[in-house]
Protein backbone atom coordinates (compact mmCIF):
# COMPACT_ATOMS: atom_id res chain seq x y z
CA UNK A 1 0.00 0.00 0.00
CA UNK A 2 2.49 2.49 0.99
CA UNK A 3 4.49 1.78 -2.86
CA UNK A 4 0.93 2.59 -4.20
CA UNK A 5 0.01 5.72 -2.36
CA UNK A 6 3.46 7.31 -3.06
CA UNK A 7 2.47 6.55 -6.57
CA UNK A 8 -0.37 8.42 -6.46
CA UNK A 9 1.11 11.06 -4.60
CA UNK A 10 3.87 11.38 -7.51
CA UNK A 11 1.09 11.56 -10.33
CA UNK A 12 -1.00 14.12 -8.04
CA UNK A 13 2.33 16.31 -8.11
CA UNK A 14 2.80 16.02 -12.24
CA UNK A 15 -0.65 16.71 -12.79
CA UNK A 16 -0.50 20.18 -10.37
CA UNK A 17 2.26 21.33 -12.53
CA UNK A 18 0.29 20.58 -15.89
CA UNK A 19 -2.96 22.27 -13.95
CA UNK A 20 -0.88 25.38 -12.48
CA UNK A 21 0.58 26.06 -15.72
CA UNK A 22 -2.25 25.66 -17.93
CA UNK A 23 -3.61 29.26 -17.73
CA UNK A 24 -0.33 30.58 -19.42
CA UNK A 25 -1.73 29.55 -22.43
CA UNK A 26 -5.57 31.13 -22.29
CA UNK A 27 -4.13 34.00 -24.29
CA UNK A 28 -3.06 32.21 -27.05
CA UNK A 29 -6.30 29.98 -27.88
CA UNK A 30 -6.45 31.36 -31.01
CA UNK A 31 -2.64 30.38 -32.69
CA UNK A 32 -2.90 26.96 -30.65
CA UNK A 33 -6.54 25.98 -32.57
CA UNK A 34 -4.79 27.00 -35.66
CA UNK A 35 -1.72 24.65 -34.67
CA UNK A 36 -4.12 21.81 -33.61
CA UNK A 37 -5.90 22.60 -37.26
CA UNK A 38 -2.14 22.00 -39.31
CA UNK A 39 -1.91 19.22 -37.21
CA UNK A 40 -4.87 17.62 -37.94
CA UNK A 41 -4.18 17.74 -41.53
CA UNK A 42 -0.94 16.36 -41.35
CA UNK A 43 -2.32 13.67 -39.59
CA UNK A 44 -4.66 13.15 -42.17
CA UNK A 45 -1.88 13.29 -44.96
CA UNK A 46 0.64 11.13 -42.91
CA UNK A 47 -2.81 8.68 -43.04
CA UNK A 48 -3.17 8.35 -46.92
CA UNK A 49 0.69 8.28 -47.72
CA UNK A 50 0.04 4.29 -47.72
CA UNK A 51 -2.63 3.56 -50.43
CA UNK A 52 -0.59 4.58 -53.32
CA UNK A 53 1.54 2.18 -52.78
CA UNK A 54 -1.61 -0.48 -53.11
CA UNK A 55 -2.29 0.91 -55.94
CA UNK A 56 1.12 0.11 -57.76
CA UNK A 57 1.14 -3.36 -56.31
CA UNK A 58 -2.44 -4.35 -56.74
CA UNK A 59 -2.92 -2.40 -59.98
CA UNK A 60 -0.03 -2.02 -61.71
CA UNK A 61 2.00 -5.10 -60.83
CA UNK A 62 -0.58 -7.64 -59.82
CA UNK A 63 -3.57 -6.35 -62.14
CA UNK A 64 -6.27 -6.57 -59.26
CA UNK A 65 -8.80 -3.89 -60.09
CA UNK A 66 -9.12 -1.17 -56.77
CA UNK A 67 -12.94 -1.13 -56.35
CA UNK A 68 -13.54 2.80 -55.81
CA UNK A 69 -11.27 3.60 -59.32
CA UNK A 70 -12.69 3.87 -61.97
CA UNK A 71 -12.68 1.05 -65.11
CA UNK A 72 -11.03 3.34 -67.38
CA UNK A 73 -7.92 3.90 -64.90
CA UNK A 74 -7.75 -0.63 -64.21
CA UNK A 75 -5.97 -2.64 -66.12
CA UNK A 76 -2.38 -3.11 -67.78
CA UNK A 77 -3.59 -0.86 -70.38
CA UNK A 78 -3.29 2.12 -67.94
CA UNK A 79 0.17 1.15 -65.74
CA UNK A 80 2.03 4.05 -66.97
CA UNK A 81 -0.86 6.16 -65.56
CA UNK A 82 -1.48 5.10 -62.48
CA UNK A 83 2.21 4.76 -61.66
CA UNK A 84 2.49 8.48 -62.17
CA UNK A 85 -0.90 8.91 -60.48
CA UNK A 86 0.46 7.36 -57.42
CA UNK A 87 3.72 8.72 -57.89
CA UNK A 88 2.21 12.55 -57.87
CA UNK A 89 0.03 11.73 -54.78
CA UNK A 90 2.89 10.67 -52.66
CA UNK A 91 4.20 14.05 -53.95
CA UNK A 92 1.21 15.86 -53.41
CA UNK A 93 0.98 14.68 -49.52
CA UNK A 94 4.84 15.25 -48.90
CA UNK A 95 4.27 19.00 -49.70
CA UNK A 96 1.22 19.18 -47.21
CA UNK A 97 2.65 17.71 -44.70
CA UNK A 98 5.71 19.85 -45.10
CA UNK A 99 4.19 23.32 -45.27
CA UNK A 100 1.75 22.56 -43.02
CA UNK A 101 4.63 21.40 -40.38
CA UNK A 102 6.41 24.18 -41.03
CA UNK A 103 3.94 27.04 -40.11
CA UNK A 104 2.48 24.74 -37.45
CA UNK A 105 6.07 24.25 -36.27
CA UNK A 106 7.02 28.31 -36.40
CA UNK A 107 4.05 28.95 -35.02
CA UNK A 108 4.40 26.94 -31.74
CA UNK A 109 7.76 28.08 -31.40
CA UNK A 110 6.45 31.64 -31.35
CA UNK A 111 3.80 30.76 -28.60
CA UNK A 112 5.97 28.65 -26.52
CA UNK A 113 8.67 31.82 -26.30
CA UNK A 114 5.75 34.13 -25.24
CA UNK A 115 4.70 32.00 -22.88
CA UNK A 116 8.00 31.10 -21.49
CA UNK A 117 8.58 34.57 -21.19
CA UNK A 118 5.28 35.38 -19.27
CA UNK A 119 5.85 32.80 -16.67
CA UNK A 120 9.84 34.06 -16.13
CA UNK A 121 8.05 37.31 -15.59
CA UNK A 122 6.28 35.83 -13.24
CA UNK A 123 8.21 34.19 -11.53
CA UNK A 124 10.70 37.65 -10.92
CA UNK A 125 8.01 39.06 -9.80
CA UNK A 126 7.22 37.11 -7.20
CA UNK A 127 11.13 37.30 -6.48
CA UNK A 128 11.22 41.03 -6.37
CA UNK A 129 7.99 40.72 -3.43
CA UNK A 130 10.17 38.96 -1.35
CA UNK A 131 12.25 40.07 1.46
CA UNK A 132 15.90 40.58 1.83
CA UNK A 133 15.78 37.47 4.32
CA UNK A 134 13.99 35.47 1.73
CA UNK A 135 16.93 36.10 -0.74
CA UNK A 136 19.53 35.69 1.95
CA UNK A 137 18.17 31.71 2.25
CA UNK A 138 18.65 31.33 -1.23
CA UNK A 139 21.56 30.66 -3.65
CA UNK A 140 21.54 33.53 -6.28
CA UNK A 141 23.01 30.68 -8.64
CA UNK A 142 19.96 28.54 -8.16
CA UNK A 143 17.90 31.05 -8.51
CA UNK A 144 19.16 32.51 -11.61
CA UNK A 145 19.22 28.97 -13.39
CA UNK A 146 15.18 28.36 -12.42
CA UNK A 147 14.81 31.76 -14.31
CA UNK A 148 16.52 30.85 -17.17
CA UNK A 149 17.25 27.29 -18.28
CA UNK A 150 14.08 25.53 -16.31
CA UNK A 151 11.89 28.14 -17.20
CA UNK A 152 13.07 27.41 -20.91
CA UNK A 153 12.25 24.22 -20.16
CA UNK A 154 9.31 24.44 -19.80
CA UNK A 155 8.36 24.94 -23.48
CA UNK A 156 8.54 21.35 -23.55
CA UNK A 157 5.76 20.44 -21.14
CA UNK A 158 3.04 23.15 -22.38
CA UNK A 159 3.98 23.19 -26.45
CA UNK A 160 6.21 21.24 -27.91
CA UNK A 161 5.42 18.18 -26.06
CA UNK A 162 1.54 18.81 -25.73
CA UNK A 163 1.41 19.04 -29.21
CA UNK A 164 3.42 16.17 -30.03
CA UNK A 165 1.93 14.04 -28.21
CA UNK A 166 -1.59 15.44 -29.48
CA UNK A 167 0.09 14.43 -33.08
CA UNK A 168 1.05 11.17 -32.39
CA UNK A 169 -2.03 10.67 -30.33
CA UNK A 170 -4.55 11.34 -33.12
CA UNK A 171 -1.90 9.53 -35.57
CA UNK A 172 -2.31 6.22 -33.50
CA UNK A 173 -5.91 6.84 -33.60
CA UNK A 174 -6.07 7.14 -37.04
CA UNK A 175 -3.83 4.76 -38.15
CA UNK A 176 -5.60 1.84 -35.70
CA UNK A 177 -9.20 2.92 -37.30
CA UNK A 178 -7.98 2.40 -40.72
CA UNK A 179 -6.73 -1.02 -39.65
CA UNK A 180 -9.33 -2.44 -37.90
CA UNK A 181 -11.17 -1.53 -40.68
CA UNK A 182 -9.23 -3.10 -42.95
CA UNK A 183 -8.07 -6.53 -41.31
CA UNK A 184 -8.91 -6.50 -37.79
CA UNK A 185 -7.19 -9.55 -36.70
CA UNK A 186 -4.13 -8.03 -37.48
CA UNK A 187 -4.94 -4.61 -35.68
CA UNK A 188 -5.55 -6.40 -32.77
CA UNK A 189 -2.01 -8.54 -33.24
CA UNK A 190 -0.33 -5.10 -33.83
CA UNK A 191 -1.94 -3.52 -30.54
CA UNK A 192 -1.12 -6.58 -27.93
CA UNK A 193 1.92 -5.31 -27.00
CA UNK A 194 0.87 -1.66 -25.72
CA UNK A 195 -0.50 -3.29 -22.35
CA UNK A 196 3.37 -3.91 -22.07
CA UNK A 197 4.67 -0.73 -22.93
CA UNK A 198 2.25 0.82 -20.79
CA UNK A 199 3.19 -0.87 -17.82
CA UNK A 200 7.07 0.36 -18.48
CA UNK A 201 5.88 3.40 -18.98
CA UNK A 202 4.17 3.80 -15.87
CA UNK A 203 7.21 2.27 -13.76
CA UNK A 204 9.90 3.80 -15.60
CA UNK A 205 8.49 7.51 -15.71
CA UNK A 206 8.05 7.69 -11.48
CA UNK A 207 11.75 7.07 -11.48
CA UNK A 208 12.71 8.81 -14.15
CA UNK A 209 10.98 12.27 -12.33
CA UNK A 210 12.47 11.47 -9.08
CA UNK A 211 16.01 11.63 -11.13
CA UNK A 212 15.28 14.43 -13.19
CA UNK A 213 13.77 16.24 -10.13
CA UNK A 214 17.53 15.10 -8.56
CA UNK A 215 19.12 16.33 -12.05
CA UNK A 216 18.41 20.17 -11.93
CA UNK A 217 19.00 20.34 -8.43
CA UNK A 218 22.51 19.37 -9.04
CA UNK A 219 22.62 21.61 -11.84
CA UNK A 220 21.45 24.16 -9.56
CA UNK A 221 24.57 23.65 -6.87
CA UNK A 222 26.79 24.05 -9.94
CA UNK A 223 25.23 27.26 -11.11
CA UNK A 224 25.45 28.64 -8.04
CA UNK A 225 29.42 27.44 -7.62
CA UNK A 226 30.07 29.37 -10.97
CA UNK A 227 28.21 32.28 -9.98
CA UNK A 228 30.03 31.96 -6.94
CA UNK A 229 33.59 31.32 -8.64
CA UNK A 230 33.00 34.56 -11.06
CA UNK A 231 31.76 37.18 -8.45
CA UNK A 232 34.80 36.29 -6.45
CA UNK A 233 37.49 36.53 -9.22
CA UNK A 234 39.81 38.76 -7.50
CA UNK A 235 39.92 37.39 -4.04
CA UNK A 236 40.25 33.56 -6.03
CA UNK A 237 43.42 35.65 -8.31
CA UNK A 238 45.14 37.73 -5.19
CA UNK A 239 45.12 34.52 -2.92
CA UNK A 240 46.18 31.93 -5.81
CA UNK A 241 42.88 29.86 -4.95
CA UNK A 242 42.49 29.04 -8.49
CA UNK A 243 42.82 25.41 -8.05
CA UNK A 244 40.49 25.11 -4.93
CA UNK A 245 37.84 27.26 -7.20
CA UNK A 246 38.75 24.47 -9.78
CA UNK A 247 37.67 21.75 -7.52
CA UNK A 248 34.67 22.94 -6.41
CA UNK A 249 33.90 23.43 -9.75
CA UNK A 250 34.43 20.18 -10.83
CA UNK A 251 32.65 18.32 -7.52
CA UNK A 252 29.98 20.29 -8.45
CA UNK A 253 29.88 19.12 -12.07
CA UNK A 254 30.67 15.58 -11.43
CA UNK A 255 27.82 15.49 -9.00
CA UNK A 256 25.63 17.22 -12.17
CA UNK A 257 27.17 14.85 -14.47
CA UNK A 258 26.41 11.86 -12.53
CA UNK A 259 22.71 12.61 -11.68
CA UNK A 260 22.29 12.84 -15.48
CA UNK A 261 23.99 9.96 -16.12
CA UNK A 262 21.47 8.25 -14.11
CA UNK A 263 18.54 9.94 -16.04
CA UNK A 264 19.89 8.80 -19.07
CA UNK A 265 20.14 5.18 -18.03
CA UNK A 266 16.33 5.05 -17.10
CA UNK A 267 15.61 6.28 -20.21
CA UNK A 268 17.74 3.90 -21.92
CA UNK A 269 16.24 1.34 -19.73
CA UNK A 270 12.85 2.36 -21.16
CA UNK A 271 14.10 2.56 -24.67
CA UNK A 272 15.48 -0.87 -24.81
CA UNK A 273 12.15 -2.42 -23.32
CA UNK A 274 9.59 0.00 -25.65
CA UNK A 275 11.72 -1.32 -28.54
CA UNK A 276 11.80 -4.84 -28.00
CA UNK A 277 8.20 -4.95 -27.50
CA UNK A 278 7.45 -2.94 -31.25
CA UNK A 279 9.69 -5.27 -32.66
CA UNK A 280 7.98 -8.17 -31.41
CA UNK A 281 4.51 -6.75 -32.60
CA UNK A 282 6.29 -5.57 -36.00
CA UNK A 283 7.66 -9.57 -36.23
CA UNK A 284 4.18 -11.02 -35.11
CA UNK A 285 1.70 -8.54 -37.51
CA UNK A 286 4.47 -9.96 -40.56
CA UNK A 287 4.14 -13.72 -39.97
CA UNK A 288 0.63 -13.28 -39.72
CA UNK A 289 -0.03 -11.47 -42.78
CA UNK A 290 2.65 -13.38 -45.10
CA UNK A 291 -0.20 -16.44 -43.87
CA UNK A 292 -2.68 -14.74 -44.12
CA UNK A 293 -1.89 -13.67 -47.94
CA UNK A 294 -0.40 -17.32 -49.01
CA UNK A 295 -3.97 -18.78 -47.75
CA UNK A 296 -5.84 -20.18 -50.89
CA UNK A 297 -8.93 -18.54 -49.35
CA UNK A 298 -7.57 -15.49 -47.92
CA UNK A 299 -9.22 -11.97 -49.49
CA UNK A 300 -6.07 -10.05 -48.43
CA UNK A 301 -3.71 -9.18 -50.96
CA UNK A 302 -0.38 -8.32 -51.17
CA UNK A 303 -1.06 -4.31 -51.32
CA UNK A 304 -3.17 -4.60 -48.41
CA UNK A 305 -0.53 -6.32 -46.30
CA UNK A 306 2.03 -3.70 -47.49
CA UNK A 307 -0.27 -1.22 -46.86
CA UNK A 308 -1.14 -2.64 -43.54
CA UNK A 309 2.22 -3.17 -42.56
CA UNK A 310 3.07 0.26 -43.09
CA UNK A 311 0.22 1.39 -41.09
CA UNK A 312 1.53 -1.05 -38.37
CA UNK A 313 4.98 0.94 -38.91
CA UNK A 314 3.44 3.90 -38.69
CA UNK A 315 1.45 2.82 -35.64
CA UNK A 316 4.68 1.97 -33.60
CA UNK A 317 6.39 5.26 -34.69
CA UNK A 318 4.49 8.20 -33.36
CA UNK A 319 4.43 5.91 -30.12
CA UNK A 320 8.35 5.59 -30.14
CA UNK A 321 7.76 9.37 -30.61
CA UNK A 322 5.56 9.48 -27.77
CA UNK A 323 7.99 7.81 -25.35
CA UNK A 324 10.67 9.49 -26.11
CA UNK A 325 8.67 12.97 -25.78
CA UNK A 326 7.22 11.66 -22.65
CA UNK A 327 10.55 11.20 -21.02
CA UNK A 328 11.55 14.84 -22.10
CA UNK A 329 7.99 15.89 -20.20
CA UNK A 330 8.75 14.53 -17.02
CA UNK A 331 12.32 15.99 -17.31
CA UNK A 332 10.17 19.33 -17.83
CA UNK A 333 7.87 18.84 -15.07
CA UNK A 334 10.69 18.49 -12.59
CA UNK A 335 11.57 21.67 -13.94
CA UNK A 336 8.39 23.40 -13.74
CA UNK A 337 7.93 22.16 -10.37
CA UNK A 338 11.12 24.21 -9.63
CA UNK A 339 9.82 27.25 -11.23
CA UNK A 340 6.55 26.68 -8.59
CA UNK A 341 8.10 27.34 -6.08
CA UNK A 342 9.19 30.75 -7.10
CA UNK A 343 5.84 31.39 -8.23
CA UNK A 344 3.81 29.91 -5.63
CA UNK A 345 5.95 31.26 -2.91
CA UNK A 346 3.75 33.55 -0.32
CA UNK A 347 5.51 36.76 -0.16
CA UNK A 348 6.52 37.63 3.51
CA UNK A 349 6.14 41.12 2.87
CA UNK A 350 2.11 41.44 2.45
CA UNK A 351 1.08 44.89 1.28
CA UNK A 352 -2.55 45.99 2.21
CA UNK A 353 -4.58 46.00 -0.62
CA UNK A 354 -5.95 49.69 0.48
CA UNK A 355 -2.95 51.24 2.40
CA UNK A 356 -2.83 54.16 4.36
CA UNK A 357 -1.61 57.46 2.59
CA UNK A 358 0.12 60.84 4.06
CA UNK A 359 -0.55 63.26 2.38
CA UNK A 360 2.77 65.12 2.60
CA UNK A 361 5.39 63.50 3.60
CA UNK A 362 7.76 65.29 6.32
CA UNK A 363 10.33 62.50 7.16
CA UNK A 364 9.41 61.75 10.82
CA UNK A 365 11.26 58.65 12.00
CA UNK A 366 9.98 56.74 14.86
CA UNK A 367 11.64 53.20 16.60
CA UNK A 368 8.81 52.01 19.03
CA UNK A 369 10.13 49.14 20.47
CA UNK A 370 11.54 47.07 17.74
CA UNK A 371 12.82 43.45 17.97
CA UNK A 372 14.90 41.62 14.95
CA UNK A 373 16.57 38.59 14.57
CA UNK A 374 18.10 37.00 11.71
CA UNK A 375 17.68 33.87 9.71
CA UNK A 376 20.90 32.56 11.68
CA UNK A 377 18.98 33.24 15.15
CA UNK A 378 21.16 36.07 15.39
CA UNK A 379 19.71 39.01 17.54
CA UNK A 380 20.49 42.78 16.47
CA UNK A 381 18.17 44.48 17.34
CA UNK A 382 15.81 44.07 20.76
CA UNK A 383 13.43 46.64 22.71
CA UNK A 384 15.34 49.59 20.58
CA UNK A 385 13.55 53.02 20.54
CA UNK A 386 14.27 56.22 19.06
CA UNK A 387 12.79 59.00 17.38
CA UNK A 388 14.07 61.54 14.79
CA UNK A 389 12.39 64.30 14.06
CA UNK A 390 11.93 65.39 10.72
CA UNK A 391 14.55 67.44 8.82
CA UNK A 392 17.58 65.91 11.83
CA UNK A 393 20.70 64.40 10.60
CA UNK A 394 21.46 61.43 12.93
CA UNK A 395 25.14 59.47 12.86
CA UNK A 396 24.45 55.72 13.42
CA UNK A 397 27.20 54.32 15.07
CA UNK A 398 28.04 51.21 16.44
CA UNK A 399 30.34 47.93 16.21
CA UNK A 400 30.24 45.53 13.46
CA UNK A 401 27.18 43.16 13.41
CA UNK A 402 25.40 45.58 15.57
CA UNK A 403 22.43 46.17 13.86
CA UNK A 404 23.10 49.24 11.69
CA UNK A 405 22.72 48.29 8.29
CA UNK A 406 19.53 46.07 9.33
CA UNK A 407 17.56 49.23 11.04
CA UNK A 408 18.41 51.18 8.17
CA UNK A 409 16.81 48.09 5.86
CA UNK A 410 13.69 48.04 8.07
CA UNK A 411 12.74 51.97 7.06
CA UNK A 412 11.98 51.31 3.52
CA UNK A 413 10.45 47.72 4.52
CA UNK A 414 12.98 45.92 2.88
CA UNK A 415 12.51 43.63 6.14
CA UNK A 416 9.78 43.03 8.31
CA UNK A 417 10.47 44.07 12.09
CA UNK A 418 9.64 40.80 14.60
CA UNK A 419 8.39 42.79 17.40
CA UNK A 420 7.30 46.44 17.33
CA UNK A 421 6.95 49.44 14.93
CA UNK A 422 9.11 51.36 12.58
CA UNK A 423 7.24 54.66 11.95
CA UNK A 424 6.99 57.35 9.12
CA UNK A 425 5.51 60.08 10.23
CA UNK A 426 3.46 58.33 12.60
CA UNK A 427 2.25 55.85 10.53
CA UNK A 428 3.75 52.59 10.85
CA UNK A 429 5.29 51.30 7.58
CA UNK A 430 3.23 48.29 7.28
CA UNK A 431 0.20 50.39 6.69
CA UNK A 432 1.60 52.45 3.63
CA UNK A 433 1.64 51.18 0.27
CA UNK A 434 4.72 50.12 -1.47
CA UNK A 435 5.11 53.16 -3.67
CA UNK A 436 4.70 55.38 -1.36
CA UNK A 437 6.72 54.20 1.09
CA UNK A 438 10.00 53.63 -1.37
CA UNK A 439 9.54 56.63 -2.86
CA UNK A 440 9.67 58.40 0.17
CA UNK A 441 13.12 56.89 1.35
CA UNK A 442 16.70 57.14 -0.65
CA UNK A 443 18.97 54.45 0.49
CA UNK A 444 23.17 54.32 -0.36
CA UNK A 445 23.97 50.96 0.13
CA UNK A 446 27.61 50.52 1.98
CA UNK A 447 27.81 47.92 -1.30
CA UNK A 448 27.89 49.90 -4.19
CA UNK A 449 25.83 48.46 -7.05
CA UNK A 450 25.56 49.66 -10.24
CA UNK A 451 23.69 48.28 -13.38
CA UNK A 452 25.83 48.04 -16.85
CA UNK A 453 24.42 50.90 -18.11
CA UNK A 454 25.52 54.85 -18.73
CA UNK A 455 26.26 57.08 -16.27
CA UNK A 456 23.68 58.99 -16.71
CA UNK A 457 21.19 56.22 -16.76
CA UNK A 458 22.26 54.68 -13.49
CA UNK A 459 21.69 58.37 -11.79
CA UNK A 460 18.05 58.78 -13.37
CA UNK A 461 17.16 55.15 -11.63
CA UNK A 462 17.06 57.14 -8.54
CA UNK A 463 13.90 59.15 -10.38
CA UNK A 464 13.07 58.12 -13.54
CA UNK A 465 11.06 61.48 -14.28
CA UNK A 466 13.80 63.54 -13.19
CA UNK A 467 14.68 66.50 -15.63
CA UNK A 468 18.08 66.95 -17.29
CA UNK A 469 18.73 69.83 -15.02
CA UNK A 470 18.47 67.70 -12.18
CA UNK A 471 20.42 64.75 -12.82
CA UNK A 472 23.68 67.22 -14.21
CA UNK A 473 22.89 69.67 -10.40
CA UNK A 474 23.24 65.94 -8.63
CA UNK A 475 25.85 64.24 -10.45
CA UNK A 476 27.74 67.92 -9.69
CA UNK A 477 26.97 67.83 -6.31
CA UNK A 478 28.05 64.10 -5.48
CA UNK A 479 31.33 64.44 -7.61
CA UNK A 480 30.61 62.32 -10.23
CA UNK A 481 31.44 65.58 -12.84
CA UNK A 482 34.77 65.63 -11.37
CA UNK A 483 36.13 62.72 -13.14
CA UNK A 484 33.11 61.69 -16.03
CA UNK A 485 34.07 65.56 -17.65
CA UNK A 486 37.44 64.34 -18.76
CA UNK A 487 35.57 61.53 -20.89
CA UNK A 488 34.77 61.80 -24.05
CA UNK A 489 31.41 60.96 -23.48
CA UNK A 490 30.87 62.35 -20.41
CA UNK A 491 27.34 61.30 -18.48
CA UNK A 492 26.89 59.03 -21.32
CA UNK A 493 29.70 56.78 -20.29
CA UNK A 494 29.04 53.57 -20.30
CA UNK A 495 29.82 51.84 -16.49
CA UNK A 496 30.02 48.08 -17.23
CA UNK A 497 28.51 45.45 -15.39
CA UNK A 498 28.30 46.36 -11.75
CA UNK A 499 30.09 48.93 -12.43
CA UNK A 500 33.42 47.33 -12.96
CA UNK A 501 34.82 49.95 -15.52
CA UNK A 502 35.00 52.75 -12.17
CA UNK A 503 37.00 52.57 -8.97
CA UNK A 504 34.97 51.97 -5.68
CA UNK A 505 35.12 56.03 -4.93
CA UNK A 506 33.62 56.60 -8.23
CA UNK A 507 30.72 54.23 -8.05
CA UNK A 508 30.43 55.22 -4.53
CA UNK A 509 29.76 58.76 -6.05
CA UNK A 510 27.30 57.47 -8.56
CA UNK A 511 25.14 56.12 -5.50
CA UNK A 512 25.17 59.01 -3.88
CA UNK A 513 24.26 60.98 -7.01
CA UNK A 514 21.28 58.45 -7.44
CA UNK A 515 20.17 59.48 -3.58
CA UNK A 516 20.02 63.23 -4.26
CA UNK A 517 18.18 63.21 -7.65
CA UNK A 518 15.38 60.83 -6.11
CA UNK A 519 14.00 63.90 -3.93
CA UNK A 520 13.11 61.81 -0.92
CA UNK A 521 12.23 62.88 2.34
CA UNK A 522 14.39 60.49 4.08
CA UNK A 523 17.86 59.52 3.12
CA UNK A 524 19.89 56.68 4.48
CA UNK A 525 23.62 56.66 3.71
CA UNK A 526 25.17 53.59 4.55
CA UNK A 527 29.18 53.70 5.25
CA UNK A 528 29.17 56.75 2.46
CA UNK A 529 32.30 57.56 2.68
CA UNK A 530 33.96 53.88 1.60
CA UNK A 531 36.23 54.16 -1.01
CA UNK A 532 35.90 58.20 -1.08
CA UNK A 533 39.47 60.35 -0.85
CA UNK A 534 39.77 63.39 1.37
CA UNK A 535 38.68 65.86 -0.81
CA UNK A 536 35.31 63.87 -1.74
CA UNK A 537 34.83 63.01 1.98
CA UNK A 538 35.05 66.89 2.86
CA UNK A 539 32.25 67.33 -0.82
CA UNK A 540 29.96 64.98 1.17
CA UNK A 541 29.77 67.27 4.29
CA UNK A 542 30.39 70.68 3.04
CA UNK A 543 27.95 70.07 -0.35
CA UNK A 544 25.74 66.53 -0.02
CA UNK A 545 24.90 67.11 3.78
CA UNK A 546 24.04 70.77 3.55
CA UNK A 547 22.18 70.23 0.05
CA UNK A 548 20.62 67.41 2.40
CA UNK A 549 19.56 70.18 5.11
CA UNK A 550 15.55 69.70 5.33
CA UNK A 551 15.36 66.05 4.53
CA UNK A 552 15.79 63.20 7.59
CA UNK A 553 19.19 62.08 6.79
CA UNK A 554 20.07 58.65 8.85
CA UNK A 555 24.08 58.49 8.11
CA UNK A 556 25.82 55.08 9.19
CA UNK A 557 29.66 55.32 9.45
CA UNK A 558 32.67 54.29 11.31
CA UNK A 559 34.51 57.44 10.45
CA UNK A 560 34.80 60.22 13.19
CA UNK A 561 35.33 62.84 10.35
CA UNK A 562 31.94 63.39 9.34
CA UNK A 563 30.40 63.50 13.11
CA UNK A 564 30.66 67.24 12.64
CA UNK A 565 28.63 67.18 9.93
CA UNK A 566 25.11 65.87 11.63
CA UNK A 567 22.89 67.06 14.62
CA UNK A 568 22.84 64.13 16.65
CA UNK A 569 24.96 60.46 16.87
CA UNK A 570 22.90 57.80 18.03
CA UNK A 571 25.13 54.43 19.25
CA UNK A 572 23.96 50.58 19.25
CA UNK A 573 24.96 49.22 22.31
CA UNK A 574 23.01 45.43 22.78
CA UNK A 575 20.61 45.67 20.58
CA UNK A 576 19.71 49.19 22.00
CA UNK A 577 19.73 52.79 20.79
CA UNK A 578 21.21 54.88 22.44
CA UNK A 579 22.33 58.90 22.08
CA UNK A 580 25.88 59.82 22.58
CA UNK A 581 27.60 63.28 21.96
CA UNK A 582 29.53 63.86 19.60
CA UNK A 583 33.05 63.78 21.59
CA UNK A 584 32.18 60.50 22.62
CA UNK A 585 30.77 59.34 19.35
CA UNK A 586 34.48 60.45 18.10
CA UNK A 587 36.49 58.79 20.49
CA UNK A 588 34.55 55.71 20.01
CA UNK A 589 34.81 55.47 16.39
CA UNK A 590 38.51 56.82 16.79
CA UNK A 591 38.69 53.92 19.04
CA UNK A 592 37.89 51.32 16.44
CA UNK A 593 39.85 52.83 13.71
CA UNK A 594 42.75 52.08 16.07
CA UNK A 595 42.16 49.04 16.99
CA UNK A 596 41.30 47.99 13.36
CA UNK A 597 44.72 49.73 12.33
Amino acid sequence: MPSKLNFREKTKQALYVWRRLFPYLGAYRGRLFAAFSLTTIVVLAELAKPWPLKVVIDQVLGDEPWAILPESMTGKENAGSLALLAGAAVLVFSIITGFASYFRDLWLAETGQKVVNRIRRHALDRMLLMSLRWHEQRRRGDLLLRLVSDASQLRVLLIDGLFSLMREGLLVGGTLVVMLIMDWRIALMAIAVMPAIAIMTSLFGVKLRSAARKQRAKEGDLATSVHETMSAIPVIQAYGLEEQAADAFTKANRKSAKAGLAATRLEGRLGIGAETALALGIGLTLYYGALRVSASDSDLTAGDLLVLLAYVRSFYKPIRKAMQRSSAMIKAAAAGERILHLLDAVPDLPWLETPQKIAQVRGEITIDHVSFRHGDGRQVLSDASLRIPAGQHVALVGANGSGKTTLATLLPRLRDVDAGAVRIDGVDVRQLGAQQLRSAVALVFQETVLFDATLRENIVMGRPEASEQEVEAAAKCAGVTVYSDRWADGLETEVGERGAGLSGGERQRVALARALVRNASIIVLDEPTTGLDAANEERLCNEVLVRLRGKTVLLITHNPRVLNAVDRVVRIVDGKLVDVDKRTGEQLLTGESQGDA
